[in-house]
Order: C-alpha cells, then sequence, then structure tokens
C-alpha cells in the first residue's frame, strides 16, 4: 500500500515537471517569435523612415544628391541607403532597415517630368560672324537658381547650352567657344540643332500683344543705374530699336530689344530676353547675367525667321492652328509646310510637335469616346485633294467638295489632304486668328466633335478644331516659289565675365505673364514600391 502511494506520488511528480518544462518551452517560443516580430516592425519602420530621408534629399536637389551610406544608427537598429542615376534622372533608391537579425528593404524610383521651355540660348537664323574672348564668360543649360533666396532653383529640368536652329549656325559656334564654356544636359560642348522646345513666334507674338507691354520707341542708350521690374512684379518692356548699355541694368521679367544690342556695361536679368531684329549685331562684352534663357532670332522684313529653304508649298508657309472645346489655342506650328517638308497635311498624326498635325491620339482618342465626326469646312477654292483611310474604306477626292464622316475611333487610320499651293488657302495673321473666332472660321478648318448628346436629342459637342491657313496679313498671294527664305545673318560677340544660364524659376515667373504658352511644370514622380523581409540567419 505504502510503495503504491510512494509510486503514485512519483508518477504525479514527474508528471508536473515534464509539464512545467513544456510550459517552459512554449513560453521561450512565445518570447522568441514576439522579439522576431518587434524586430521585423521595427526594421521596416527604420527602413520606411530611410526611404523618406532619401526622397527628401534627393527632390531639393534633383540633379546632384547621389550617395551610397550604411551602418548609420538609429534607435534600436540601423539603416543603410543609396540613391543611384543620371543627372536626368531616373533616381533608383534603395533603403534598409535592420533590427536584430531583422532585415527590410525597400526599393523605388524618381523620375522627373515637365517641360524644359527653353534652353539657356537659342539662335533662330544664320550667322556671319562669332567672336568668343577670354574664358570668363560661360552659357550654362543647367538649372540655376534665379537668386540665393530662389528655394526652387537648381531643381527644375536642364537644357542644352545652345541650341540652333540651323545646322550650319551650330557648326560655327562649335568651332568658334571652347567646350568647356558651353555646359548643359549633354555636358561639356553641348550645342544640339532642332526646333526650339516653345514655339518661338508664338512666343514673340504673345510678348508683342501683352496688354501690359511697355515699349520704348527708338535707340535707347543706358549709361547709369536702371532697374525694371520686381520678383513681384516683372515687367514686359519692348526697345523697338537698337539699345546699348553702358550702365548698370537690373531687370526681372521679359526684355525684348527689335534691334542690335551693345552690351559693355552690367546687365543682371532675371527671366527671359529676347533679342529679334533683320540681322543684328549682339555684343556682350561686360559684367553681364542672364539667368532664364535668351533667345537671339533673325527676320526679313516680313517677319520671317530662320532661313529655312522653301521645302513645302509654293508661294509661302502655311500655319497649323489648334483649339480646343472652349476655343482657346492649344497648338500653333508656324511655316508648317517647310518645318515638316510637306505639301500637305496628316490631320490623324500621333505626336504633332514632332509630326504636325492635331495630335489625334493625345486629343482624341485619350477621350475614351467610341465614335467620332469629322468635318471638313471652309473648302471653296481650296485646291488639292483628300484621302481617307479607315480598316475597312479608302475614300479620296478634291478637298473643295468638303468631307463628313462618322468614325470609330479603333477602325480609322489616316486623314491627309495635300494642298496644290499655298495661295489656295486664305491668307491670315496668326494674332487674328487666335484672337478673333470670326476670323479663324474663315480658313480650312477641320473639326472633330463628339456626337453622343446627340442620343438624347442634343446636339454634337466639338472637341478640337484644326485650322490651316497662309501666314500673311496681305490679301495678295505670289506664286514665286523661291528656293530659300533671304535672312540677314547675325553677329554675335561675347567676352568679359558674362553668365548665361538657364533657370526655370526665372522662365516659370515669366511664363505666368504669357497665357498663350503652355507648359508642363516640373514634377517628380515616383515608381512603383518594391518591399522584402529577411533574417540575417537566412541570407
Amino acid at each position: 500500500m505504502g510503495k503504491g502511494i510512494l509510486f503514485l506520488v512519483l508518477s504525479t511528480s514527474f508528471v508536473l515537471t515534464q509539464m512545467k518544462s513544456g510550459e517552459i518551452e512554449t513560453e521561450i517560443a512565445t518570447e522568441q517569435v514576439r522579439t522576431e516580430y518587434e524586430e521585423n516592425v521595427l526594421a521596416r519602420e527604420i527602413a520606411h523612415s530611410a526611404l523618406n530621408l532619401v526622397i527628401a534629399k534627393t527632390t531639393q536637389d534633383f540633379t546632384g544628391f547621389r550617395s551610397d551610406e550604411s551602418g548609420r544608427i538609429y534607435r534600436d537598429g540601423a539603416y543603410s541607403f543609396s540613391a543611384v542615376g543620371e543627372a536626368q534622372g531616373p533616381i533608383t533608391i534603395t533603403a534598409f532597415g535592420q533590427v536584430g537579425s531583422a532585415v527590410h528593404q525597400i526599393q523605388t524610383t524618381l523620375a522627373r517630368t515637365g517641360s524644359p521651355l527653353l534652353d539657356a540660348t537659342t539662335f533662330d537664323g544664320p550667322v556671319s560672324s562669332i567672336t568668343a574672348n577670354g574664358s570668363s564668360f560661360v552659357i550654362s543649360g543647367l538649372d540655376s537658381p534665379a537668386n540665393e533666396s530662389d528655394t526652387e532653383g537648381g531643381n527644375g529640368l536642364d537644357g542644352h547650352a545652345i541650341r540652333t536652329i540651323l545646322p550650319a549656325t551650330a557648326a560655327a559656334f562649335s568651332e568658334e567657344i571652347d567646350a568647356s564654356q558651353m555646359v548643359g544636359i549633354n555636358g561639356a560642348g553641348d550645342i544640339v540643332t532642332g526646333k526650339a522646345d516653345l514655339d518661338l513666334d508664338l512666343l514673340q507674338e504673345s510678348v508683342l500683344s501683352h496688354p501690359d507691354l511697355v515699349t520704348l520707341e527708338g535707340d535707347q542708350r543706358i549709361t547709369g543705374n536702371k532697374m525694371y521690374g520686381s520678383p513681384d512684379n516683372p515687367i514686359l518692356m519692348h526697345v523697338n530699336g537698337d539699345l546699348t548699355v553702358r550702365g548698370s541694368v537690373s531687370g526681372h521679367g521679359v526684355l525684348i530689344v527689335s534691334g542690335s544690342l551693345s552690351d559693355a556695361g552690367a546687365i543682371h536679368w532675371k527671366g527671359l530676353v529676347i533679342l529679334a531684329h533683320q540681322g543684328g549685331d549682339y555684343e556682350f562684352k561686360g559684367n553681364s547675367e542672364i539667368f532664364g534663357a535668351l533667345v537671339i532670332r533673325s527676320l526679313t522684313e516680313d517677319g520671317e525667321t530662320g532661313g529655312y529653304d522653301d521645302a513645302g508649298l509654293v508661294g509661302g508657309q502655311i500655319d497649323v492652328d489648334v483649339f480646343d472645346s472652349v476655343g482657346d489655342l492649344t497648338y500653333h506650328e508656324h511655316q508648317y509646310d517647310d518645318k515638316f517638308d510637306t505639301a500637305g497635311i496628316e490631320i490623324l498624326s500621333a505626336d504633332c510637335e514632332i509630326d504636325g498635325g492635331l495630335c489625334w491620339d493625345r486629343n482624341v482618342v485619350s477621350t475614351g469616346l467610341e465614335e467620332v465626326r469629322i468635318v471638313v469646312e471652309n473648302t471653296e477654292g481650296v485646291g488639292g485633294t483628300y484621302s481617307f483611310q479607315t480598316m475597312s474604306t479608302f475614300i479620296t477626292g478634291a478637298i473643295s467638295s468638303g468631307f463628313t464622316s462618322e468614325v470609330n475611333l479603333v477602325d480609322v487610320i489616316s486623314l491627309n489632304m495635300a494642298f496644290s499651293s499655298s495661295c489656295d488657302l486664305l491668307g491670315l495673321s496668326p494674332g487674328d486668328v487666335w484672337a478673333d473666332g470670326a476670323v479663324r472660321a474663315g480658313g480650312l478648318t477641320v473639326k472633330i466633335f463628339d456626337m453622343t448628346p446627340e442620343e438624347s436629342g442634343g446636339e454634337a459637342i466639338i472637341l478640337h478644331e484644326v485650322v490651316v491657313y497662309r501666314h500673311s496679313d496681305a490679301s495678295s498671294c505670289s506664286e514665286i516659289d523661291s528656293e530659300e527664305v533671304e535672312v540677314q545673318p547675325i553677329s554675335f560677340y561675347i567676352n568679359g565675365s558674362v553668365g548665361i544660364h538657364k533657370s526655370y524659376s526665372a522662365l516659370s515667373s515669366v511664363i505666368d505673364l504669357l497665357p498663350a504658352i503652355e507648359t508642363t511644370p516640373p514634377e517628380i514622380t515616383m515608381g512603383t514600391v518594391k518591399q522584402n523581409s529577411a533574417r540575417m540567419s537566412n541570407l
């Protein structure tokens, strides 16, 4: 009996010991899970903090901030990060957080979008001479702050140091100016050829037609200290003659000179400077700085620019404008036929900045409509033919007969009009076309309508309107096909401590004064965020 009780007691003690041991092991396992969980959470939080830190530094200095750092202590752990990419992006950002054995990684990309507006300098026309003396001057397309308090400066899109419309002009600058004194998006010696991102004709027209423009008639000579405009109240000033500077000029806004420029003083201008004349001598040989952009154009007496070969229509040039549903101008192309070397227009081109036309994909396809109506109006007397192609049909005919078609957007392929001569089109002034819908209605128009309201008894709504016209203020039209638009060449001289710097912040304050110029401001966007966690023992 006694032995049985003793055995029972011993057995019970053994079971209790096993149970207690199991509870301890469970508590230990639970504590380990809890610890690992807390480490994972803290590692993730630290990685997110590191990511936010790098994003903040990168957005403050998109072109300059690049880094690779590790082992920084933070709370109960550590973090590492890297920001890698070219000056213009995209930038790959990787952040790590580590607590104990837990490691969390986050990776994303930052990209910068928007319109570069203008390069540091743009030369629209041929040159007769380029003189560059000394090593103190610089022409820089790298975005710069307009002043020391400019918090946004230096974070806009960089541009090119020099853009020329004509290849021969680019070659002349390359031969004369040292590469180290022309720095831009492509590095040293940055010169490109081709159209500017902004329409220079539209830009100049917007300045000269602005109601707040201050015009100084005749030649002007500045010998003292002068200040024009301010950061809070920029000026639009037109010198309608030659400008000679021997004193000190400070300005904020737009300066346009319809004559030659001789600067042996100190011009400090924040914004946009346009020098546009029938040829002209432009001398920068003082202690001057331009923050924003400098545009130099050579004009004929009739206002033609650039010295383009007349590769398009006989009788002059045609312009193409696009207006939106409320009649606002969204696109303008001057000398359309010469610039695109064509005798017609492709209405359905996808990219009007490259191909001209309506920007069909951006303006029509993007609406998401199934069907639209295309109507070609004011065709009387317009010589030439049109061709219209869909997935199932091909139609061609005389432009003078007009054209109307209801099409499914997925089926339409092309609508092309080929003109016999620019003389067949109405001669109009761009400024009049933009300002007066009645004048616009007189040109050859292509209208795109949304037919959806008709389903409920309403009227179709116009989406976009393309207007094609001969660029002319006169009623007459010459049939003479000149081989080249005659323009007087530009003479350019630079010396001394002259700096011409692209500055988005300085330009943006000017663009706000010119509603006809549509731009997309710089924006930094973040791509897809990828994350993963791991334990050091598993790596």
